[in-house]
């Protein structure tokens, strides 16, 4: 028998191991993916570009991600900030023009960030939703398509599914001048790596759970019965609840966000070449473009589209998703077509091992999964994302295994 078995070797689990195997137990980390790192992901192109297939941005208010690269000795990049009214464009309509010409959109999203603004993460934004504060705004048609895209991009599901408070406790976490400020050089699955490096062969890959009981034992799927005098199960709650079938209705009905991405490499940054940046909110089922490689050099460019909720979720599901999105971009950029090199696509609400992308609290479910998501159930403990006021970052992964390491370690 071990002391503790971590289920997922992603960041929250990777974490938890590392802290309790420094604090003296004997840990084992079963993925069940040839490789660590879970929804963190980096896709390494042949030219040495990257572009991120899961989570790809650091805040700066961020300090275990920030703390963590920094033990690893890993360069961070810093992205310029500025919003360029003239580089986005917006595509409403079948009309595909910049920002700036769209008169009523900084008026109408200064009101929408007043709005997020004096929301506060308490009981008394429980019971209501993003879309309640949209329909107060009074927006033009295409504000409510910017701030629709912009709430579907931070949440991955629409604004009518979205708690006030939830979202109030995300804002609460973040200031506008520190979101999405950095990216680890080479690929943010190196913090993955380096802290599956100090633990070695105590992380065991290709190894998926069938079961798991509140008692400390872990069936594999190849058979293998593990017992434990702890498990941390640091995996997604859908994921998990295929694995532990007793898993309370609290946790079992959190909702996660759908979606994923395609990143397409092109030779030439042609939207540069057109005075443009890369970044385009459009009303069709694609979504959302931005340009990756926005901290990286080189002549070629990487465009990243973030097809989120249940229509990006619809149209990364299809066969022919790569070819429509790169004609789309043809037609936002002309002569971008041409250009085009590797592409790689994600579907992360397919991904049998993630079924989505992160977690997102709808009405009364914030409060409703606080205990359950941080009391010990038995010998079973939770970690990830979803466990920590931080959900939906690499920060609160990181957080959450953290924690409870250090409750594990107290209980022995």
């Amino acid at each position: 028998m071990v002391d503790v078995i971590v289920i997922g070797a992603g960041l929250a689990g990777l974490r938890a191991a590392t802290d309790l195997a420094a604090d003296g137990a004997d840990v084992v980390v079963l993925e069940a993916r040839d490789r660590v790192g879970g929804r963190v992901w980096s896709h390494h192109f042949s030219d040495g570009q990257v572009a991120e297939r899961g989570a790809e941005f650091i805040d700066s208010g961020h300090s275990e991600v920030l703390a963590l690269a920094a033990e690893l000795g890993l360069a961070l990049t810093t992205r310029d900030h500025a919003f360029d009214t003239r580089g986005v464009l917006v595509d409403a309509g079948g009309r595909v023009v910049p920002w700036s010409l769209h008169a009523s959109l900084d008026d109408d999203l200064a009101r929408w960030g007043a709005a997020l603004a004096a929301m506060r993460p308490t009981d008394d934004y429980e019971h209501l939703t993003l879309q309640d504060t949209i329909d107060m705004l009074d927006a033009s048609p295409v504000a409510r398509l910017v701030i629709g895209r912009e709430v579907r991009t931070e949440f991955m599901l629409p604004p009518d599914e979205v708690s006030q408070r939830y979202a109030a406790q995300v804002m609460s976490q973040r200031q506008s001048d520190q979101r999405e400020l950095h990216r680890v050089v080479g690929g943010n699955d190196q913090l993955a790596r380096g802290l599956a490096a100090r633990l070695g062969a105590r992380v065991r890959l290709g190894v998926p759970v069938r079961s798991v009981s509140t008692d400390g034992v872990v069936t594999t799927v190849a058979g293998e019965v593990m017992p434990a005098r702890a498990i941390v199960a640091a995996v997604p709650l859908p994921v998990l609840g295929r694995l532990w079938p007793a898993m309370p209705a609290e946790l079992a009905t959190v909702p996660y966000g759908v979606g994923g991405k395609i990143s397409i490499q092109f030779h030439r940054r042609v939207w540069r070449d057109q005075g443009r940046n890369g970044t385009v909110f459009s009303d069709r089922q694609w979504g959302l473009l931005w340009e990756t490689t926005d901290d990286q050099p080189g002549d070629a460019g990487i465009l990243t589209g973030l097809h989120a909720s249940h229509d990006g979720a619809s149209f990364v599901a299809l066969p022919e998703s790569i070819e429509q999105l790169l004609r789309e971009i043809e037609r936002v950029f002309p002569g971008a077509g041409g250009l085009a090199g590797d592409r790689v696509r994600t579907d992360w609400t397919a991904d049998p091992y993630s079924l989505g992308c992160y977690t997102c609290f709808g009405r009364g479910q914030w409060a409703d999964s606080r205990a359950a998501l941080s009391e010990p159930h038995g010998a079973l403990w939770l970690a990830g994302e979803h466990a920590d006021d931080h959900a939906g970052f690499m920060e609160g992964a990181l957080r959450s295994g953290a924690r409870v390491a250090a409750a594990v370690s107290r209980s022995r």
